[in-house]
């Protein structure tokens, strides 16, 4: 048995010492508080299982498939209990959370950068955790370009670099930007495609707001929404390889425009 995690245990136990580690599973335990089984979160530190009870995840919708979002991520907690006999921890990440948020929080300001953690990744949005608030980064504040999927390129766990682009600590809202650590494709996009000029790309959404398809232009993550002429009786399908042309170019606003000249 390792004693040095166990003094940081109990440490974590006696003086609210914050402790970090990855959540590897799921399992219901009897809660003696609550009389009942609960999901719990496992957490292995060292050779001690940490138990992180659902109703001490932080998180609003108490569910499995919440805490299953959670897999693999880093998270912080403070340890209640801790049973040496058979080696296991009972801890809190909400309290962890809001002893982070106390001492880090209030020295936050607009345009500061920060180091932030996924907790969780939806198809159009990421969950991460700023000093112990959970903030959604939506998929045009993660990419200048258009995302199919967020899991396709976020994973929970891993690290971000990102931006305050507003705070309003009293009704705790957070604004935060990836994509100004990513270079803008669009910047010198006239470079690389003009308007009239025909290009091949393939289709890889179906957008609910627009008629039409976004294509992906071939060799650059460069997307654009494309009309389909009324001429066409075939509409194209997922992943199809087609011919487009441009027809507007909107740097400012990063949009690109064209219509469907056929499918290859």
């Amino acid at each position: 048995m390792n004693e040095l995690s166990i003094k940081e245990i109990i440490r974590s136990k006696e003086e609210k010492r914050i402790l970090t580690g990855k959540i590897s599973g799921i399992e219901d335990e009897y809660y003696k508080v609550k009389n009942e089984y609960i999901s719990c979160a496992i957490v292995w530190y060292q050779d001690i299982k940490v138990l992180i009870p659902s109703t001490h995840l932080g998180i609003e919708k108490i569910n499995k498939s919440m805490i299953r979002g959670m897999l693999g991520s880093e998270i912080d907690f403070i340890v209640i209990e801790y049973d040496s006999t058979s080696n296991i921890a009972i801890a809190s990440r909400k309290d962890a959370m809001e002893l982070r948020a106390i001492l880090e929080i209030p020295k936050l300001k607009v345009n500061d950068v920060v180091k932030v953690r996924i907790l969780a990744v939806g198809v159009k949005h990421i969950i991460v955790e700023l000093y112990g608030k959970e903030v959604i980064i939506k998929a045009d504040n993660l990419q200048h370009t258009y995302i199919v999927n967020c899991k396709d390129l976020y994973s929970s766990g891993e690290y971000l670099k990102a931006r305050i682009k507003n705070i309003d600590k009293k009704n705790n809202i957070f604004e935060l930007s990836a994509k100004d650590f990513i270079e803008d494709p669009f910047k010198n996009i006239r470079k690389y495609i003009t308007e009239g000029g025909e290009y091949t790309g393939k289709v890889i959404a179906f957008p609910k707001k627009n008629s039409g398809v976004i294509v992906q232009l071939d060799n650059s993550n460069i997307s654009c929404l494309v009309r389909i002429p009324a001429k066409f009786n075939n509409y194209p399908h997922y992943l199809d390889n087609v011919l487009i042309r441009i027809t507007e170019i909107k740097e400012n606003k990063k949009l690109i425009y064209g219509y469907l000249m056929r499918i290859i």
